[in-house]
């Protein structure tokens, strides 16, 4: 048991860090029709660049899971497609 007001110490190991996909490069690698929102197809292959590309074996499922789930948290008006605003994309990109 932890008593109350006790101080809790966390060690966190890093494996990784990878430039993110929020990125205004990123949006216009994937939107490849340059049409400023990106469809399903082009996430969808996107991913599959992506996953080939790391060579880590994943179960055949987990793409249509991802997928899924990229247009559940970002496709906020329900049209299909993932615009710039919905990709929040800004028209700086310092970092």
């Amino acid at each position: 048991k932890i008593p109350p007001n006790a101080t809790l110490i966390f060690e966190i190991e890093l494996y990784a860090v990878n430039k993110g996909p929020r990125s205004v490069e990123a949006f216009k690698q994937i939107d490849k029709d340059s049409d400023k929102k990106l469809s399903e197809l082009e996430i969808s292959q996107y991913l599959k660049e992506e996953f080939a590309r790391d060579g880590k074996k994943r179960h055949p499922s987990a793409h249509d899971e991802i997928l899924a789930d990229i247009f559940k948290k970002n496709d906020h008006d329900g049209d299909g497609f993932i615009s710039a605003k919905e990709y929040n994309v800004y028209q700086h990109d310092e970092l």
